[in-house]
């Protein structure tokens, strides 16, 4: 904290003396539409800006005096304009179409990705438009990424774990739009929101901006969703193997003259997952386990989604860039066809437990560009998460894998532990404002305050004797307080920013022993003072960047009280802490056939790691007082002739124990991928009458790791999650310039056997086709 402070006061050292002349004015095409990130540059003080979203651009503390205004954007002709500054000046310039600028390779603008992507802080940006027409989700698209691993379960639906540079689980947040979905639930994830709903996906490696407030621990996500002022009405459907049906409509319509804007958000997601997987058969009246592997269906593994969001307000006015109101239903039903918690072979499935929940979620939004005065901006929203989610397992029947059952064969306990129907209601209250002043050219300060109100409450119907530990609500409280100051020179190819973040947490919750015969309040207080600064450096082919932060998580209720069903408590959880650092360098090319390469360095060294420890039906969660992961992210990519483009990423880690009292000191952390990668072929073809043809091949690796302490035990007798190669191939056909698409995808070509975690097998080759109708205006 002390070299951070020592940097401010260097920094605001160099501050400017303000000057009173501004020039500000807006770049438009003939249909007098604003022309966002157009590049203008102010030739004799060598200063280059970009419009904003309307079209906007200001430049302040200028001398009196004549300047040159050169303005150009891709697909446009050039503008070069004389203006005469004398105290606050105001143009206009309006840019014409130049059709043949299209086929040239220099390219002026800049897209929102871009500029995200050239900040200091080490994020990646994932840009969906050429992606729409798939079948894949947020999850899969997450996947493609360097130093991300998704794990999941099984087939669509399934639980899964998103893994960032050697962190896991909780201690990666992710948003939609900046609202955290942690409480969301299982109706609203990664992996069953659709493509066609995203614009973009926001991945922070290490430390995370204060507007991303909540207490991540080593980076966020943040799912971006479409916030243009247009009309469009986007509508796909697709069908694949697993008789799996994925429907989406998405439209909005906005009135220019008054503002008046409202969009609808839906999908529904189903598929029964009866893929084929590898078991050893277990005989109901020897009890003899067969050594040999036997095909069989998946029978009991069906899963269903579905969610509206329905928003109204309005859009450009003077007084909102965006005040909007919605109202958001989901629901999903899974059915269960493995224990979750069990690590052996699965020689029992599950054939009638079942989970389901229901979601109502209120949200309010509003932002404003120059509220008040020039350069500050706000953000802000407020949203309400009323839920309820409901667990069935109580058959007393055991089933085999052709699905045939002996009843009664287990009468005092149901397939995966104790016999329940278990209700939570869950209410959560999510807050967010964030304002943002740049006070000079290369100056801005940024506060952010966010509340995160959370209440449950949940009762076994089945045993209510075991209803103690949620039969009153358990509540937490979070509250982030969090200020920003950005500094940039060499006209913006320096830019620092240092950051703060103040974490107060409260927990009062009925603690309870598994049996549920003793029960007693239990309060739990603590706060914590985070902070950071990143760093980034530009030069024409080279981008250095460079971050710091001590991030903070605290233990969530479930880990803290299990879930009253198969996890127990553990009420001496402590907060998790980490020291994060990173390091990166960017090589581009600026030419036509463009090659750039990626490569990302972090350490993160975490005290009181939170891990699960899973004991069929007496899982737990634990702390592991010192865990280091070191590694590396590599990113390359080349483009030709805008036609071909290959990518490739790969990434190491190294996650192991780091306390010496203990006798897996220097293990690796057991159930964590250590080395994964994925290769990336696209190849684009422009046909005659505007249509379009694409070829996109993935492949990805994920190599073997233990499931347990890789010290302990014989090295034969230890558990492997083994390693997975898979090829996926999707053909995107595009005609009526975007019109009309159809896509066909096959997964897992070679069929090969996956697993993500131990005995969880995965689906083998799928197909699917999908039919998208997208129009705008």
């Amino acid at each position: 904290m002390k070299y951070i402070l020592i940097f401010c006061l260097v920094i605001f050292q160099g501050l400017e003396a303000y000057c009173q002349n501004s020039l500000e004015g807006f770049i438009k095409d003939d249909k007098k539409n604003p022309i966002p990130y157009a590049i203008v540059q102010l030739t004799e003080s060598n200063t280059t800006v970009r419009s904003d979203a309307k079209g906007k651009v200001v430049f302040k503390d200028l001398q009196e005096g004549t300047y040159t205004l050169y303005v150009n954007f891709l697909g446009y002709k050039p503008v070069t304009k004389k203006v005469v500054v004398s105290a606050n000046t105001n143009f206009l310039i309006v840019l014409q179409e130049d059709v043949q600028e299209l086929d040239q390779v220099v390219v002026y603008g800049k897209t929102e990705a871009t500029l995200l992507r050239e900040e200091a802080y080490a994020v990646e940006v994932i840009e969906t438009e050429g992606l729409k027409n798939s079948t894949v989700d947020a999850s899969q698209l997450l996947g493609r990424i360097s130093g991300v691993n998704i794990r999941q379960d099984g087939g669509l639906g399934s639980s899964f774990d998103l893994s960032l540079n050697g962190l896991s689980g909780n201690r990666i947040r992710t948003f939609i739009n900046g609202i955290p979905m942690d409480y969301f639930g299982t109706s609203l994830t990664l992996n069953n929101f659709p493509v066609n709903q995203i614009e973009g996906i926001e991945v922070y490696k290490g430390a995370v901006p204060i507007h991303l407030s909540s207490d991540a621990l080593g980076g966020a996500v943040n799912v971006v969703t479409n916030h243009k002022p247009i009309n469009y009405l986007d509508a796909s459907y697709s069908y694949g193997s697993f008789k799996t049906h994925r429907a989406s409509i998405n439209a909005q319509y906005h009135n220019e003259k008054s503002g008046f804007t409202t969009r609808i958000k839906s999908f529904l997601n189903h598929s029964d997952n009866d893929y084929e997987i590898d078991v050893n058969l277990l005989d109901f009246e020897s009890g003899k386990l067969d050594e040999n592997t036997t095909k069989v269906k998946r029978f009991h593994d069906a899963y269903t989604s579905k969610m509206t969001w329905v928003e109204a307000g309005l859009m450009n006015k003077k007084y909102a860039d965006e005040l909007m109101f919605g109202v958001l239903v989901s629901d999903n039903f899974k059915e269960i066809q493995q224990n979750p918690y069990a690590t052996g072979t699965p020689a029992f499935p599950v054939g009638e437990a079942f989970s389901k929940e229901e979601k109502l979620i209120y949200n309010f939004a509003y932002r404003k560009q120059d509220l008040f005065v020039k350069g500050l901006s706000l953000n802000s929203y407020v949203v309400f998460v009323d839920a309820v989610a409901n667990n069935v397992d109580k058959s007393p029947n055991r089933y085999d894998w052709h699905g045939n059952y002996k009843a009664d064969a287990h009468p005092t306990t149901g397939e995966m532990g104790r016999k329940s129907d278990f209700t939570m209601d869950t209410e959560n209250l999510l807050g967010n404002i964030n304002g943002e002043y740049a006070f000079a050219n290369h100056h801005s300060v940024a506060l952010n305050y966010s509340l995160n109100s959370l209440t449950v409450k949940g009762e076994d119907k089945y045993q209510p004797q075991n209803n103690t530990q949620f039969s009153n609500p358990n509540t937490v409280d979070k509250h982030v307080w969090g200020a920003s100051y950005t500094y940039s020179v060499f006209d913006d190819k320096w830019s620092t920013i240092a950051f703060a973040k103040k974490y107060y947490y409260n927990l009062f919750a009925i603690q309870s022993n598994f049996q549920g015969t003793e029960s007693s309040d239990f309060i739990y207080k603590n706060d914590a003072l985070g902070y950071g600064i990143a760093s980034t450096f530009k030069l024409k082919h080279f981008q250095f960047k460079t971050s710091y932060e001590k991030a903070y998580r605290f233990p969530e209720s479930y880990e803290l009280f299990g879930d009253g069903i198969n996890v127990i408590p553990n009420q001496e959880l402590l907060p998790e802490e980490s020291d994060n650092l990173n390091f990166g360098v960017k090589y581009q090319t600026l030419k036509a056939n463009n090659y750039q390469i990626e490569m990302n360095l972090f350490v993160r060294n975490t005290k009181n790691y939170i891990r699960f420890e899973p004991k069929m039906n007496r899982s737990f969660y634990v702390n592991d007082p010192k865990v280091i992961s070191k590694g590396i992210d590599v990113t390359t990519s080349y483009v030709f002739s805008k036609k071909f483009t290959a990518s490739l990423a790969g990434t190491y880690l190294d996650l192991r124990n780091n306390d010496k009292d203990q006798i897996v000191y220097n293990d690796r952390l057991p159930n964590e991928p250590y080395l994964f990668g994925n290769m990336t072929l696209v190849y684009n073809q422009v046909l005659p009458k505007k249509q379009m043809l694409s070829v996109t091949g993935i492949s990805r690796y994920v190599h073997e790791f233990y499931l347990l302490w890789p010290s302990l035990a014989a090295s034969e007798s230890k558990s492997i999650i083994p390693s997975q190669l898979t090829f996926n191939i999707d053909l995107t056909y595009t005609f009526k310039e975007g019109k009309y698409n159809l896509s066909l995808l096959c997964a897992n070509v070679l069929n090969a056997k996956v697993y993500d975690n131990l005995n969880q097998q995965k689906p083998g080759r799928a197909f699917s086709i999908k039919a998208r109708y997208f129009i705008q205006n």
